[in-house]
């Protein structure tokens, strides 16, 4: 090999390799995607949902305004982000869909 066929593979090697990395960051971004009823929690701002996959029940926090209309009657598809609050796994809820009214 010459020199610089030698540069060309280091330059190349540089470039793209804070590309790989940015992609496991984005991949690990703790993105959840839950579809559940959901239901009022402990007080305005929390809110439960169980999921229809797993059978688990989260807590949910976020808009209020956009989380109440559903709570008690509709079977929801939330999508956020897992945070810790008191040491307990919460879910953002940063967009939410309305899939049925619950059974």
């Amino acid at each position: 090999m010459n020199h610089k066929s030698v540069f060309v593979i280091a330059l190349l090697l540089l470039l793209t390799l804070p590309l790989t990395v940015a992609g496991q960051d984005k991949k690990d971004s703790g993105k959840v995607t839950i579809t559940g009823c959901l239901n009022k929690g402990a007080d305005a701002n929390h809110f439960t949902i169980k999921d229809d996959k797993t059978g688990k029940e989260s807590t949910v926090t976020g808009d209020a305004a956009k989380l109440t209309p559903h709570a008690n009657n509709h079977n929801v598809t939330i999508t956020g982000t897992m945070t810790k609050e008191k040491d307990k796994e919460v879910v953002k809820a940063e967009d939410i869909k309305m899939n049925s009214v619950c059974k």
